[in-house]
């Protein structure tokens, strides 16, 4: 009984120190104060297509620029589903100053999407392996990347006609877990 009363109070000494003043208020950290890098962008600036805004629902899509990926914000009808978002996919940017190609040009190379707890859960037609191999790469990361910025979606798992395939990442290495955009942020553009 006596071990468990001190244990008991050790354990209430430790968290009342680590109690936060409840009369304190927020501050603004310096940059420098800040951990772990979390001032560091994730993914290079969005590029808005010359197109005229016609009052649908505005989606990153990730196109292929040089080898690398670059976000380009479009239009897209309201009520945008994930297959709308990678069928938007198939056609790259035209304009001005946004050059910039697809390796996913065949949309149905996606089969069917379902986001089912933050996992975007991807499967894909036997067309895929006609893909070269850089340009499966790209392909799987201008989906994952897309598809992770929409809401709700964080990960993205694949399948090759319903069966679990492993995927490159953008270092090249292949996994057969669900990826993010973190693991193609070597392919952004700088």
């Amino acid at each position: 009984m006596r071990t468990q009363l001190l244990a008991g109070l050790l354990t209430l000494t430790v968290f009342a120190g680590c109690s936060v003043d409840p009369d304190k208020s927020a501050r603004v950290a310096e940059d420098d104060q800040v951990p772990f890098r979390l001032l560091d962008r994730a993914a290079p600036p969005i590029v808005s297509t010359t197109e005229p805004p016609g009052g649908g629902e505005p989606v990153t899509l990730y196109f292929v620029r040089e080898g690398r990926l670059v976000p380009i914000e479009r239009e897209l009808d309201e009520g945008v589903t994930p297959q709308d978002v990678v069928a938007a996919l198939a056609a790259p940017p035209t304009g001005e100053g946004v050059p910039a190609r697809t390796a996913l040009s065949d949309p149905l190379v996606v089969r069917d999407i379902a986001v089912v707890a933050g996992i975007a859960r991807v499967d894909l037609a036997q067309s895929i392996a006609e893909l070269g191999g850089g340009d499966q790469l790209l392909a799987v990361a201008q989906i994952v990347c897309t598809l992770t910025a929409r809401p709700g979606v964080g990960q993205v798992a694949f399948t090759l006609e319903g069966s679990p395939i492993e995927v490159p990442r953008g270092d090249g290495s292949l996994v057969a877990h669900p990826v993010s955009r973190d693991d193609y942020t070597i392919l952004f553009t700088s």
